[in-house]
């Protein structure tokens, strides 16, 4: 089995969603912002076996089985970790680097140099936008779209000049070859081989995929030529209906609002971020495609769509609405007023504004109903049929409240009895056919899961708490080894969690999530049992000070006990001098409690300080 970089990983992560992967083996239905089923690893009646989304783990209550989407694979298929990945890796179109195989290694080898030369031209193309003489109308332009020197900076924004061959000969003097260009994309070759660029004289938009590498470009013309938009053409390592514009910089805002922004374009995704509205993201220019909600899924499935106002755009809205359905999604649209698109209106409107749109967007089945309404009259028994058939596959994925609301309308909009049109609807069900086939229940016997979920004592309670808290904001890891000690953890799971947890907290875009790959399976397990505790009330500084009070009170609980039994040995082997010494630390000890039970904070600070510069404080 060959290695599997890091970064190669987490590609193969991001375009898994465990709620898809998951739901091939167990039948899930929604509860809040979970989903829940029998667990496939233990028998049970009541489901038990619970699928976070917004974090791509899972977990079950009742055997304690929990990990993220290679964890449940491995367990349910009875595979290794690279197996997992590989298998993941096929469905998302990802290619793996082969130890064995000398040309696997070496085609990955050459990708990763053709996504070097795509960053090394990024780079090209924003200094000619920021320096050069040539780009003084791409300057203008963007200047009176509103765009900030920093905004640009963030998407890294440049400009083609208009010469045939300027990028080939800049590259060429870092030794790269026309060839190499060519099959990155940046180049084009003429009917007689003659190699010229193939971006000239545009605005250059760089396109990341969901990890932060540069892929491909997009490029807009700043006269009436066509086309108005030309991108990298398909390569191994550009798709257009596998990106999302910005997804690398709206992942975290995408997790903090809770809802990601879909937008049309490049300018529409530029102009939100300036504005605040860092959750947006765009489709290349394309229709909608599957991959492009996988992708979106493993941050947020609740997705609102602001596409432009004109007849494509609400055309492609329709489109996406039908697919965003399919896979589960919770979806609202937003109405742009006056026939203008997203950028339009924030630039002439403002961030507030925005916000009201956003608050007012219809949801999914309100907004096809709208549309289907004003695609012509309903007065005719065909007309009506021919409403409610557009409307009808949008209500089979909905919960039974929003069914019967949906239902509702439709009676309303078309004045039908709610009876006639929940009747159409109960024979559109019936065309559909068949369901899910049932979970599979036949435990594996090749998983290691904690079957009895340990039984914590107090500390072990509060420790939990406190790392559950660092889990979301590492910075509080400092406060922990300050107040508690260099080994804040008794437990030897939270131990370690909380170690990796610190390693990876430099990294941008932190996640806890991605902890998953470096743990043990039980270590997984505790994990995801972490982070599914609900942290008890809303200000994270007080409650960890609560629970680090706690935990220290066990400690010396712990070593008022070590004491007692230490005395006892120093009195029977006539050491009265270390007898008398750790009868001292006992009765500083009980000094401490009682300043605490007083609520005398800060001579339990002082007392806690002086007997730390005597006897150590030892942990057990």
């Amino acid at each position: 089995m060959g290695y599997i970089p890091d970064d190669i990983i987490d590609t193969v992560r991001i375009h898994s969603d465990i709620v898809e992967v998951v739901s091939r083996h167990v039948q899930l239905k929604r509860k809040g912002k979970n989903y829940t089923g029998l667990c496939p690893f233990h028998h049970e009646r009541t489901p038990s076996f619970t699928v976070a989304p917004d974090k791509q783990f899972f977990y079950c209550f009742g055997c304690g089985a929990g990990g993220n989407v290679f964890k449940f694979l491995m367990m349910k298929e009875n595979i290794a970790f690279y197996e997992a990945v590989s298998m993941l890796a096929e469905r998302a179109g990802v290619i793996l680097p082969s130890a064995e195989n000398p040309a696997q290694r070496e085609k990955e080898r050459r990708l990763e140099g053709l996504r070097h030369l795509n960053s090394l031209a990024k780079d090209y193309f924003y200094h000619v936008l920021i320096n050069h003489e040539s780009a003084i109308e791409a300057r203008q332009y963007l200047a009176a779209r509103g765009l900030t020197r920093e905004i640009l900076e963030r998407f890294q924004l440049g400009f083609a000049p208009p010469g045939w061959s300027s990028l080939i000969e800049h590259l060429g003097k870092k030794g790269y070859r026309p060839q190499d260009l060519l099959m990155a994309g940046l180049i084009a070759e003429s009917g007689t081989g003659r190699y010229y660029d193939r971006f000239r004289s545009r605005i250059m938009f760089p396109i990341w995929d969901a990890v932060g590498r540069v892929v491909g470009f997009g490029g807009r013309v700043l006269d009436g030529s066509l086309p108005k938009y030309l991108n990298t053409p398909e390569t191994s390592f550009f798709s257009k209906g596998r990106l999302l514009y910005g997804l690398h910089l709206a992942r975290q805002s995408i997790r903090e609002t809770g809802y990601v922004l879909l937008m049309e374009g490049y300018m529409d995704v530029i102009t939100a971020h300036q504005y605040g509205l860092k959750n947006a993201v765009a489709s290349l220019g394309t229709a909608l495609t599957a991959d492009h909600v996988r992708l979106l899924m493993n941050y947020s499935r609740n997705v609102v769509i602001a596409f432009d106002a004109d007849n494509a755009g609400v055309a492609a809205t329709v489109r996406g609405l039908d697919i965003l359905q399919e896979h589960g999604c919770q979806v609202r649209v937003v109405s742009v007023p006056d026939g203008k698109d997203p950028d339009e209106f924030l630039r002439t409107n403002g961030q507030q504004s925005w916000e009201d749109l956003v608050g007012q967007a219809l949801p999914l089945i309100e907004y096809k109903l709208q549309h289907a309404l004003s695609r012509g009259p309903n007065r005719t028994v065909a007309d009506k049929l021919e409403v409610m058939r557009q409307v009808f596959p949008s209500l089979t994925g909905a919960n039974n409240v929003e069914k019967e609301e949906g239902l509702k309308a439709v009676a309303r909009v078309l004045n039908l009895s709610w009876e006639t049109v929940a009747g159409e609807f109960k024979r559109f069900q019936a065309k559909l056919g068949g369901k899910r086939s049932n979970a599979d229940n036949i435990a594996n016997s090749m998983h290691n899961i904690l079957h009895k979920v340990e039984r914590l004592d107090a500390r072990g309670k509060a420790e939990a708490i406190i790392l559950r808290l660092i889990l979301d904001d590492p910075s509080l890891g400092v406060m922990i080894l300050d107040e508690i000690g260099e080994r804040p953890f008794k437990t030897p799971y939270y131990h370690n969690i909380f170690k990796h947890c610190m390693d990876l907290a430099g990294r941008p875009g932190y996640r806890p999530e991605e902890i998953f790959n470096i743990l043990e399976s039980e270590e997984q397990s505790v994990l995801s049992r972490l982070l599914m505790q609900d942290i008890p009330g809303e200000n994270p500084d007080h409650i960890l000070k609560a629970y680090i009070r706690s935990v220290n009170r066990c400690i010396r609980q712990d070593r008022k006990g070590d004491l007692l039994r230490e005395i006892q040995e120093a009195e029977r082997s006539g050491n009265h001098r270390q007898s008398n010494d750790l009868l001292r630390e006992l009765m500083m000890l009980k000094e401490i409690d009682e300043a605490e039970k007083t609520g005398d904070h800060g001579r339990v600070a002082g007392l806690l300080q002086e007997y730390r510069q005597g006897p150590d404080l030892r942990q057990q």
